[in-house]
């Protein structure tokens, strides 16, 4: 790599001629056009020059100072720290979201084809609705009048709750796996040109023919509610949720009667 010629200003972070710096601003690594500005866009276009020079790897200090400049008053330099922020941490809002999110009640349906852990397919159709308060899994099955209900501690709610934010991320799967209006483009360019027909009708909104095959209603401890829904094959977080919730509701082998078919028979 070639070295860089002249003087470096820390304020445009451009390399420029001795004789465009005078001698404080040599030692300050100010050129005079930059020493001229105001005092507040010069320390602004500072910060904005160091932001841009930040190396990929930030130690502890710098990760501190960027994520601080998030919130600064400064709309270019916030919105410079935080594209920056996002770009190095990209799960660091995910991280933060699942810090601010309690799930007080949820409701959750699967209606389509569920794969276990041995790779066998089954359909169901189904709904659980977990409670916080009540520490409560309720089980409903569409095709049957029975509704099965257990009851958790409070502290196994809890933590079955928190593995639904944290490790199974609910929150994001609307944005991760959910149904988008928008059409594609195909569809784009067609509605443009049959609306360039005057013989034409103008195109339909677009509606999907299948029922989801996954529904969530959620409702956070904070006021805040979300609800969801997709219509492919479940993801594989869906399908694992479903999975750990359905084995809730498996029957525990009965010891005695266990004991009893092993016990030796004497005649």
């Amino acid at each position: 790599m070639s070295k860089k010629h002249g003087h470096y200003c820390k304020v445009c972070g451009e390399y420029k001629s001795n004789e465009s710096f005078s001698g404080s601003g040599h030692a300050a690594h100010i050129c005079k056009k930059c020493a001229a500005l105001p005092a507040a866009q010069r320390s602004e276009a500072m910060i904005l020059t160091k932001l841009w020079n930040l190396p990929w790897q930030l130690s502890s200090q710098q990760r501190d100072w960027l994520k601080g400049l998030q919130n600064d008053s400064r709309p270019e330099v916030a919105s410079t720290a935080k594209e920056l922020y996002a770009d190095r941490f990209p799960y660091a809002e995910r991280n933060e979201r699942k810090k601010q999110l309690h799930i007080l009640r949820m409701e959750f349906t699967i209606c389509g084809e569920v794969i276990d852990e041995y790779g066998d397919v089954c359909c169901e159709d189904v709904q659980f609705t977990l409670d916080r308060k009540e520490h409560t899994v309720t089980l409903h099955r569409e095709n049957e009048t029975m509704t099965m209900q257990i009851m958790l501690t409070e502290k196994d709610m809890r933590k079955l709750l928190n593995v639904i934010v944290n490790s199974y991320e609910i929150f994001c799967w609307e944005d991760d796996y959910g149904f988008s209006d928008a059409a594609d483009t195909d569809d784009l360019w067609e509605a443009e040109w049959e609306a360039e027909s005057p013989d034409e009708a103008a195109p339909e909104e677009p509606e999907h023919e299948d029922s989801p095959s996954w529904t969530v209603s959620v409702r956070y401890t904070n006021g805040e509610a979300q609800e969801m829904r997709g219509y492919d094959d479940l993801p594989d977080r869906v399908n694992e949720l479903a999975l750990e919730l359905l084995a809730l509701f498996e029957d525990e082998p009965d010891m005695e009667d266990d004991e009893s078919d092993c016990a030796p028979d004497v005649r």
